[in-house]
């Protein structure tokens, strides 16, 4: 597997991140390496679901939440939606990855974080030197969002957010938008799911992930995380 930095412009990246705080790269791998990620995600990958309710971030897989007495499960999903409602939570299926790891994610995630895609996120980002990056698969199905927020969190140490989107001829109408915001809340460009494409942003945009239309024919896969000083 490899990453095509080789082939962008560093030059016009640099000066579209300096001014608008978001790039998209497109077709950042080879045809066999995405499609290889693709049928591991919807075949293999195992993901729990993460939501925020009661106040915490919380995981549940899906049997464990059908497992629920329907009054729980009830309260459970009024509780997820209320607090979206005001702009707090959101509910989507995640995995963790370790870049060690044998599988098509892991060894993207590797590559993600070999000493030249470093060099060239640090140079393209102007944030100062870059020691790594995280991740973790995601999987946006009909009803799944992430509401409005930025990622620059008290404590850490991410300084740019990354996308690897994975979903062929996803349809805008669908949903499932990457919305970036003023600060004020006014909506500015929105980013559709994109097939073997790159996004970064800088950790201070105010963004979210619009939710999944119920008639959304297919899940939004993606691998996001930070890069971190």
């Amino acid at each position: 597997m490899h990453l095509r930095l080789e082939k962008f412009d560093i030059a016009s990246l640099i000066t579209q991140f300096q001014s608008e705080g978001v790039v998209r790269l497109d077709n950042i791998l080879l045809e066999n390496d995405v499609q290889r990620i693709l049928e591991y995600y919807s075949e293999q990958v195992e993901f729990t679901n993460a939501f925020y309710a009661d106040g915490h971030s919380c995981e549940a897989s899906d049997a464990q939440i059908n497992a629920l007495e329907h009054e729980r499960k009830h309260h459970l999903h009024s509780t997820i939606h209320s607090l979206a409602a005001q702009g707090i939570g959101f509910f989507y299926g995640r995995k963790k990855i370790n870049k060690a790891d044998s599988d098509p994610i892991s060894k993207l995630l590797y590559q993600l974080n070999k000493p030249e895609t470093l060099q060239f996120i640090t140079k393209l980002s102007g944030v100062g030197r870059l020691s790594y990056a995280d991740g973790q698969a995601t999987r946006f199905r009909a009803g799944d969002f992430l509401t409005r927020h930025i990622d620059n969190v008290k404590g850490e140490t991410r300084e740019v957010a990354y996308v690897v989107g994975f979903t062929r001829q996803w349809h805008p109408d669908w949903g499932g938008l990457l919305q970036f915001f003023e600060k004020d809340g006014t909506p500015t460009n929105s980013y559709a799911p994109s097939y073997n494409s790159l996004t970064l942003f800088d950790v201070n945009k105010v963004h979210s992930v619009t939710s999944v239309t119920p008639f959304a024919p297919k899940n939004r896969y993606s691998l996001t995380g930070w890069y971190r000083r």
